[in-house]
């Protein structure tokens, strides 16, 4: 922190080791088990993370909205974005966290039920960080915590 003043990631959001927090980690999913997964995956790989759940599209791209015109309000390091929401879609919101300021370099997460060749290409080309199709067996659902603890450790793109 030259001068006194943060460091400050890509987008104008500085990084949690600057802000001393927790790192902020929206899930966008409207299946209470699945949130409870993600909840249990998070423990079991002892993140220290803070998790904000969104249940659908429209209250994600509302929430998008809010962090780029609230400059005070935390920009989240990271978002679990499931693909099939209610009122709008995933790649609505993935779409909308590439064209927003402060979000364009968070990672995102896409973790959906879907396999479909069509869905991972659209999404990588939207600018999706991972893909991570939920599985059916618990132990193998634990595997989006490590996923997440990977993405969180990795450096923000530097600017320029």
């Amino acid at each position: 922190m030259a001068g006194g003043a943060p460091d400050v990631k890509p987008g104008g959001c500085e990084s949690p080791a600057e802000s001393g927090s927790d790192p902020l980690v929206v899930l966008v999913e409207d299946n209470r088990a699945d949130v409870f997964l993600v909840e249990r995956a998070v423990e079991f790989c002892k993140l220290s993370v803070s998790l904000k759940v969104i249940e659908d599209g429209e209250e994600a791209l509302k929430y998008l909205q809010e962090v780029e015109s609230d400059r005070d309000r935390p920009c989240p390091d990271a978002m679990l974005l499931d693909l099939n929401l209610p009122r709008r879609s995933g790649r609505e919101v993935l779409q909308s966290v590439r064209q927003t300021e402060r979000t364009r370099e968070m990672p995102v997460i896409i973790l959906t039920s879907s396999n479909s060749p069509e869905d991972r290409r659209e999404t990588a080309a939207l600018g999706a960080t991972r893909y991570f199709r939920k599985p059916t067996s618990y132990q193998e659902f634990l595997k989006i915590g490590e996923i997440l603890g990977e993405v969180l450790r990795k450096p923000a793109p530097s600017a320029g």
